[in-house]
């Protein structure tokens, strides 16, 4: 039916999102069971041919007949007039829970949705108080918690960036250990990444001595907006790039060339054993690994074509 609609296998494909050649050897594949040409190639398009076209209409039918009835199983489990608590930390609030709930909001408009935006440790007692059917955020301390379920969910390479013309991007060779003469701009760091920095953080931040986690110079609510944050000084933004990616696109912001400090976020689904979810709940989590999937693969885009080494490999090729 898509193959009609646009009168194109390229089209269809991207909109189904699968590849042209795995598009054609279906209709192929269906054109050989059936034992008649589905589809004729023009200069102007593709079109079906007469039996084709009782193909398309069938399957058109067939569509409505589907969507009435999820919309009607839908409207029975909850998710047409249901609602949702979600509890976010500052990462998945910026990287993934609001275009996920976009995404279920185009499917399901009448849903309650209620965020509570907050830092990550607040997320997981704010499940553990049954203020939130489920929480996102960093897994510290709810892993080792019997009553909470944990997934992971999301991992992201956090690399430094900076204005251009920081004083940074002078330096011959950068070291990792030059990175903390210039104070630091990010959400506070577990204490899982806080062991894998120097005892003497300088200039980036300090550790709390109760819980281990690293408090940055700039402690950010949330990770937003950051280029326009480090756009005038010295500090350095420790971030995700795709919470970059205009500022990289109009190089007001660099990445710092910089190897040997590998931080990674990580962010997953906190939810209690005892409390069974909602058909609301599962579906939202359906699209925020959908959407984290996507942000995967985009990342790596961004590292090759914005990461100086890489960008430097990929032109010598």
């Amino acid at each position: 039916m898509s193959v009609a609609e646009h009168a194109s296998f390229r089209r269809a494909a991207a909109t189904l999102r699968i590849s042209q050649p795995a598009l054609t050897k279906s209709i192929q594949s269906l054109e050989s069971e059936l034992g008649v040409k589905l589809f004729e190639r023009r200069r102007d398009g593709v079109i079906p041919t007469e039996f084709g076209q009782i193909v398309v209409e069938h399957a058109r039918d067939l569509s409505q007949i589907e969507s009435e009835f999820l919309r009607k199983i839908s409207h029975l489990a909850g998710l047409e007039i249901g609602s949702l608590k979600v509890a976010v930390g500052p990462l998945p609030s910026a990287m993934c829970a609001y275009p996920a709930a976009g995404a279920l909001l185009a499917r399901h408009p009448d849903l309650k949705i209620s965020f509570l935006a907050t830092a990550w440790r607040e997320v997981t007692q704010a499940v553990v108080d049954r203020k939130v059917d489920l929480g996102i955020a960093e897994l510290t301390g709810a892993e080792l918690d019997d009553t909470l379920e944990t997934e992971m969910v999301g991992q992201h390479r956090a690399h430094f960036c900076c204005r251009a013309g920081h004083p940074i991007l002078g330096e011959r060779a950068t070291t990792s250990r030059k990175l903390f003469h210039y104070p630091w701009a990010t959400t506070r760091l577990p204490h899982r990444h806080a062991t894998l920095l120097p005892h003497d953080t300088g200039r980036a931040g300090s550790i709390d001595p109760l819980s281990g986690d690293f408090v940055p110079a700039v402690d950010v609510g949330a990770p937003t907006n950051l280029g326009r944050l480090i756009a005038r000084s010295e500090v350095l933004a420790l971030v995700t790039l795709s919470l970059v990616e205009q500022d990289l696109k109009t190089e007001d912001v660099v990445i710092v060339p910089v190897e040997g400090l590998n931080l990674r976020s990580g962010y997953g689904f906190i939810y209690l054993k005892s409390r069974p979810l909602s058909p609301a709940t599962q579906a939202f989590m359906a699209e925020i690994r959908i959407h984290e999937q996507w942000l995967a693969k985009h990342e790596v885009q961004l590292e090759a074509q914005f990461r100086p080494d890489k960008r430097a490999a990929m032109a010598r090729r």
